[in-house]
């Protein structure tokens, strides 16, 4: 098995590296959209200008709930925030360019 993974080393190689470019350009440039996961029903309007996009993305805004079992779910309840509390630090020179001991300048 090792002495074929030799003698064929390149060969694999170039066959690895051809199929990560096609897996590559296949995510980067899809060819159409008829495999798309998002699809929008927009009605009766006609989209054609600036405005009429700005009033089908509030339209589809409109349509959008939220549930509010999510905050009454356990699994929310037992997250934790690691967030850190911010500690203000002094403020450098008010001109940080200017020459050492021009401070008053």
């Amino acid at each position: 098995m090792i002495e074929i993974l030799k003698k064929y080393k390149v060969l694999l190689i170039i066959i690895a590296v051809l199929i990560m470019a096609f897996v590559g350009y296949s995510i980067f440039y899809p060819g159409g959209d008829e495999g798309s996961v998002l699809t929008s029903q927009n009605g009766n309007i006609k989209s054609g200008g600036g405005e009429n996009e700005l009033l089908i993305l509030l339209i589809n805004l409109r349509s959008i709930t939220l549930s509010n079992s999510l905050f009454s779910d356990p699994a929310f309840n037992r997250l934790v925030d690691f967030g850190q509390k911010l500690i203000p630090e002094p403020v450098g020179r008010d001109n940080p360019f200017a020459p050492v001991g021009s401070d008053g300048i």
